[in-house]
């Protein structure tokens, strides 16, 4: 059995992708935040983004493959733009890049779609539409530094999914929660994105490094929405009272700053590279409710399966 190693399990990106994997791999799962507990899968925490600690844990799991989901793997739609300036995040992806590098391991680098800003829709990956902002800059200066080491595969996108219990409500909690009680939280209507359900990520990335691809890759929902029409899709797909849109002014000027414009992404390469299609928005929805009686989320938070889950499975 083949081992992967995935940095981050404080992301929604890494603590799915882990989960989604655990079936078929040896998963161990490191995060730099509170300790958390994945079903199939060995989790440890570790201190420091140094040269010293990816060596000591790649020596230690000896893996074929490492998926690092650092600050750049967070949906740029709800990533806090403090968390660019508590660390360096470029040195800490150089360190772990150059300790797979050194111990012939594949790397994944989840990556953002919020390196691009409009007016152009849809950014191909050699796209020139750059957002100027200093936490774009980060990305950018992140995929640069890994892609200098052989065998690296960078994934732009923007997920959504469930949060393991012990990092408390994520984006999804947290709208559902809203929703139900009735205490709905404004979006805005200008931003747009083409989200993706984590678990879809996670088994594109996996037929990805199963054939082998390296180079930069978009990897994104088949549909271009804006934060309010997530919510309006989310609140539909969970049987829940839908808000209505805000009234939408008129705007004389471009937005600017971070992931404050458009961050669609175009997948023809990926779709082409592995002869799959993108899945809708309604399918991924479909499949975040499914998560929550289908003890899926019983498996992200290391939970005993419930009667009622456990005659759905049967």
């Amino acid at each position: 059995m083949e081992t992967v190693l995935v940095i981050g399990l404080d992301t929604v990106a890494g603590a799915n992708i882990a989960t989604c994997l655990s079936s078929r791999y040896r998963v161990v799962g490191l995060t730099s935040t509170s300790p958390v507990s994945i079903q199939g899968c060995e989790t440890q925490t570790y201190l420091e983004d140094d040269v010293e600690t990816a060596e000591h844990w790649l020596s230690m799991v000896r893996p074929n493959w490492v998926v690092y989901c650092g600050v750049a793997a967070n949906s740029a739609w709800t990533v806090d733009p403090e968390k660019f300036s508590t660390k360096d995040p470029v040195l800490a992806a150089r360190n772990w890049v150059n300790a797979a590098e050194l111990h012939s391991a594949r790397f994944t680098h989840i990556s953002s779609d919020a390196v691009f800003t409009g007016p152009w829709m849809f950014h191909e990956e050699e796209c020139q539409g750059f957002c100027e902002s200093r936490q774009a800059e980060v990305l950018r200066a992140i995929e640069r530094e890994v892609s200098l080491c052989d065998n690296t595969l960078i994934i732009r996108t923007n997920v959504f999914g469930w949060t393991p219990a012990a990092y408390g409500q994520g984006q999804v909690e947290s709208l559902v929660q809203s929703l139900e009680n009735g205490s709905f939280s404004s979006q805005d209507c200008y931003r747009h994105a083409t989200p993706l359900l984590a678990t879809d990520l996670a088994a594109i990335i996996e037929h990805a490094y199963q054939e082998r691809l390296t180079g930069t890759f978009h990897v994104a929902g088949g549909e271009r929405i804006s934060p309010i029409e997530f919510v309006q899709r989310l609140a539909a797909t969970f049987g829940l009272t839908v808000p209505m849109l805000p009234r939408a002014t008129v705007l004389n000027e471009r937005t600017t700053g971070f992931a404050n414009g458009e961050t669609s992404l175009h997948t023809r390469k990926i779709r082409r590279s592995l002869s799959i299609s993108m899945p809708m928005l309604d399918d991924g929805l479909q499949r975040l409710f499914d998560q929550k009686h289908n003890g899926y989320l019983n498996r992200l938070n290391n939970a005993p399966v419930r009667l009622y889950e456990q005659e759905i499975a049967a």
